[in-house]
C-alpha cells in the first residue's frame, strides 16, 4: 500500500512515518521544511533510506498533483498551526490550511478519475475547531466555537473534506487532536506546541512562564497514542463507503466521512503540567500576567469525550501523562541540540 504524508518532516508526520515504515508500508512524504513549523530531516533518522521525500509546498497545486499520484492513503498533516500567527497574518493561515487542503482534495479527485482508485484521506484536525467548548467534555457533535482564525480555517478544511466525500465519494476521516506532546517536536517556539516548549526551556535551565494562575484544564495526548489512532483509521476508512455509522458520519450516514475528537479524556490543570516539567528538570517557574494577544484567544477548560473513538476505532490512549513526560525527557536529553 502506497501512503502519502503531507507535513511528514514535522512532529506528527515524522512519528507517523516511523510507525508506517516499521509496518512495511511504502511511504512518500511531502514537506516544505518551513523553518518555523518543525520540518526537520533529523526526524528521519533510521528511516531516511526507506521513504520517498518530496520537498514542496501544499499551497502549490502542481506539487500536490505529483504527490498524490498512485497513493492509496493520504495522511494530511501539513498546516500552519500557530494560534497567534493566524491572528497576525490570517492570509498565511488561509494559504496553508484552506488552499493547501483544497489543492490536496482536487489532486486526489483528479487522480481518482485518471486511475479509478480513490484514496482515503485521514486529516489531522485540532481541538481548536471546537475552540471554547459549549459543553464538557467536548464530543463530536459539540457545536464549534473557534476563538481564532486558525480554528476557523481548520474547521473549514474539515468541511471541505465532508463536501468531497459527499460529491466525489472520497473517504475522509478527521481526527480533532488535543494537545499532543513527545519526541520529534520543534522546540524553538511556544507558538506551535506549548508543552514541548516548556520542556525545551526547562532542559536549558530557563524559567517556564505561566500566564495567570494556570488553573485551566487541558487534555494532553502522548504522540505514540495519537499514532495508533491514525493507523486504526485506515481500516475504518475502507468500510465507510459500504457501511453507515450514524454517530460519526456527521455529514450524513451514507457519506464516507467521519470525525473523531481525539484526546486522553482526562483534564490536567495547566499549572500542574508545568510544575511536573520544572520538577523533572529542576528549573524555575514564573507566573506572569496574560498578554492581550494570548488572553483574547484563550479557550478556557478543554477535555475530550473519547467514547466515539473507543466504540468505532477500538482505541484508548494507554500512556499516562507522567509516563509520556518521562519518555519525552529521555528523548530530548540526548537529542535537544537537533531541535534548537
Amino acid at each position: 500500500m502506497k501512503i502519502l504524508i503531507t507535513g511528514g518532516a514535522g512532529f506528527i508526520g515524522s512519528n507517523l512515518a516511523h510507525k508506517l515504515v516499521h509496518k512495511n508500508y511504502d511511504v512518500r512524504i511531502v514537506d516544505n521544511f518551513h523553518p518555523a513549523y518543525g520540518g526537520n530531516e533529523h526526524n528521519f533518522t533510521g528511516i531516511s533510506n526507506k521513504i520517498e521525500l518530496i520537498k514542496g509546498d501544499i499551497s502549490e497545486r502542481s506539487v500536490m498533483q505529483n504527490a498524490v499520484e498512485g497513493v492509496d492513503v493520504i495522511f494530511h498533516i501539513a498546516a500552519q498551526c500557530s494560534h497567534v500567527d493566524s491572528m497576525v497574518d490570517p492570509w498565511l493561515d488561509v494559504q496553508y490550511n484552506c488552499i493547501g487542503t483544497l489543492n490536496l482534495l482536487e489532486a486526489a479527485k483528479d487522480s481518482a478519475k485518471k486511475t479509478g482508485k480513490t484514496p482515503l484521506i485521514i486529516y489531522a484536525g485540532t481541538r481548536a475547531q471546537i475552540g471554547q467548548p459549549l459543553e464538557m467534555p467536548a464530543h463530536e457533535k459539540t457545536y464549534p466555537n473557534p476563538v481564532d482564525v486558525y480554528g476557523v480555517n481548520k474547521l473549514s478544511a474539515e468541511l471541505y473534506g465532508a463536501v468531497y466525500a459527499r460529491v466525489h465519494a472520497m473517504p475522509f476521516i478527521s481526527l480533532r487532536l488535543t494537545n499532543c506532546y513527545g519526541p520529534r517536536h520543534q522546540m524553538k517556539s511556544g507558538k506551535y506546541g506549548i508543552l514541548n516548549w516548556f520542556i525545551s526551556l526547562a532542559l536549558q535551565g530557563k524559567p517556564v512562564k505561566v500566564f495567570g494562575t494556570g488553573e485551566q484544564l487541558r487534555d494532553y495526548l502522548y504522540i505514540d497514542d495519537a499514532m495508533e489512532v491514525f493507523v486504526k483509521c485506515m481500516e475504518l476508512g475502507q468500510n465507510l463507503k459500504t457501511k453507515a455509522y450514524p454517530k460519526i458520519q456527521l455529514a450524513g450516514t451514507h457519506v464516507p466521512f467521519a470525525a473523531f475528537n481525539i484526546g486522553s479524556g482526562k483534564g490536567i490543570q495547566f499549572v500542574d503540567a508545568a510544575r511536573k516539567i520544572v520538577e523533572k528538570a529542576k528549573s524555575p517557574i514564573e507566573f506572569v500576567p496574560w498578554t492581550n494577544e494570548r488572553k483574547s484567544i484563550e479557550t478556557g477548560d478543554f477535555v475530550t469525550d473519547t467514547s466515539a473513538s473507543t466504540e468505532f476505532l477500538n482505541w484508548k490512549p494507554t500512556t499516562s501523562f507522567d509516563e509520556g513526560l518521562d519518555k519525552t525527557f529521555a528523548y530530548y536529553e540526548k537529542q535537544l541540540s537537533h531541535y534548537l
